[in-house]
C-alpha cells in the first residue's frame, strides 16, 4: 500500500500545473539558447567561406605579382614596361600614332524625341 501512495504522491507533484509550467519554461529557455548557438554557427560558417574566398583571391594576386616581378627582372620586360608607360622608342625605330575620328559617329545619330516633344514640334 505504501508503494501505491508514494506513486500517487509523485504523480500528483509531477503532473501539477506549477511543475508543468516550470518544465515548459525550461524547455523554451533551452530551445532559445540552442537557436542562438545555431545562428552563431551559421554566421561563423558564412564568415569562414568569405575568408576562404579572400585567401584564394590573395593567392591569385600574389601569383600575378610574382609573374610581373619575374618579367621585370629581365631586360626585355623592363623595356616593354617603359615603352607602355612613357610612349618612347629606340633611336632606330619609328613610331606611328593612330588617332580615331570621333566626329563621324556622333553626327549620324539623332536624339530620339519623346511623344510630347513630337507634338510640340508640330506646332513650331
Amino acid at each position: 500500500m505504501l508503494d501505491f501512495q508514494q506513486k500517487r504522491k509523485i504523480r500528483s507533484v509531477a503532473y501539477h500545473k506549477a511543475t508543468l509550467i516550470a518544465l515548459f519554461i525550461l524547455v523554451v529557455l533551452f530551445a532559445r539558447s540552442t537557436w542562438i548557438v545555431f545562428k552563431k554557427k551559421q554566421l561563423s560558417q558564412e564568415m569562414r567561406n568569405t575568408s576562404a574566398q579572400n585567401v584564394n583571391e590573395l593567392r591569385l594576386r600574389t601569383e600575378e605579382l610574382n609573374d610581373k616581378i619575374d618579367r621585370l627582372n629581365t631586360t626585355a620586360g623592363v623595356e616593354e614596361e617603359i615603352r607602355l608607360k612613357f610612349n618612347v622608342v629606340k633611336e632606330e625605330e619609328n613610331m606611328v600614332v593612330i588617332v580615331e575620328d570621333d566626329s563621324s559617329g556622333s553626327a549620324t545619330t539623332s536624339p530620339k524625341l519623346g511623344f510630347w516633344q513630337k507634338i510640340l514640334n508640330i506646332f513650331k
